[in-house]
């Protein structure tokens, strides 16, 4: 399964609930590094794939 997840306008705290959930249960990351607030990445698991896609 696919999602994408508005990371806000920048502030950790105003992902909505669904988005951390995401984030929380999610195998794989791609992210714009650009474009979050990287402590965003810190609600992933353990193992949780990161890919910045500014690299790709």
């Amino acid at each position: 399964m696919v999602y994408f997840v508005g990371a806000g306008p920048g502030d950790p705290d105003l992902i909505t609930v669904k988005g951390k959930s995401l984030l929380e249960r999610a195998d794989i990351v791609v992210y714009a590094g650009s474009l979050i607030n990287e402590r965003l990445l810190k609600s992933c698991k353990d193992g949780c794939e990161l890919h910045d896609s500014a690299a790709l």
